[in-house]
């Protein structure tokens, strides 16, 4: 059994962040999604029964989330939801180059997987790839 709560805590230090309140759900707004970080009400919700490894690159992907939110508010101005913009465009928006670069960093550093960001174009990769290294020697 993986323990996501650990996982978090550690994310969180890293981050500098505090952990927020974190609930285990059996579904989110879509079936692709698995894990959504609630600003207004500080939570971290994460699907159970998915895989582990793609779990905690969401997990890492949404800490994020909050980081951006608490240092660099700005990065959400403009921000559009999945829902109504095409996946390059939603994928290419600063704040979701920046939270998919942070998480594969993670994956790389802990558990020295690179994810594959399939289903995403070359242009949005090639940004994940540059924002990682930023990341890394930041």
């Amino acid at each position: 059994m993986v323990n996501y709560s650990e996982f978090i805590e550690i994310v969180c230090s890293n981050l500098k962040i505090t952990k927020p309140i974190v609930e285990e759900v059996l579904f989110l707004h879509t079936p692709t999604q698995l894990a959504e970080y609630v600003p207004a009400d500080n939570v971290l919700k994460y699907r159970i029964g998915k895989i582990p490894l793609d779990i905690m690159f969401a997990i890492a992907h949404e800490l994020r989330h909050k980081w951006q939110a608490e240092n660099c508010p700005e990065i959400f101005r403009d921000y559009v939801n999945s829902t109504e913009i095409n996946a390059d465009q939603y994928n290419l928006q600063n704040a979701e180059i920046d939270a998919n670069a942070y998480a594969m960093v993670i994956m790389e550093s802990g558990f020295g997987i690179t994810p594959q960001f399939k289903g995403l174009s070359e242009k949005v990769k090639k940004k994940i790839s540059l924002r990682a290294n930023e990341i890394v020697e930041e």
